[in-house]
């Protein structure tokens, strides 16, 4: 049996009681900050490029399916299940 899984809600309800707030941590120091600072930065940066290269990466998927609407009638089209259904294939009345 886990005592921290009974306690909790105990500490939780005498701290409401009494008034008294958690203890708080101590207080960083400066190095700490700016190197959190720093990996912030640095983590916006790469999300920043990832983006623009999805950006990238879509209109070039883009710019394919726009080519290959524009083909037209180069495609494979299948003579019996086409809406043409063969129609001029053996008597070239077409």
């Amino acid at each position: 049996m886990c005592t921290s899984s009974i306690m909790k809600p105990i500490v939780k309800i005498t701290r409401a009681l009494t008034g008294v707030s958690k203890p708080k941590p101590p207080p960083k120091p400066q190095a700490a900050k700016d190197e959190e600072e720093e990996k912030d930065i640095l983590q916006k940066e790469m999300m920043a490029e990832e983006e623009s290269k999805q950006k990238e990466e879509r209109q070039k998927r883009l710019q394919d399916q726009i080519k290959r609407r524009k083909r037209g009638g180069a495609g494979q089209r299948s003579l019996i299940t086409s809406q043409a259904g063969g129609v001029g294939y053996l008597d070239e009345t077409v």
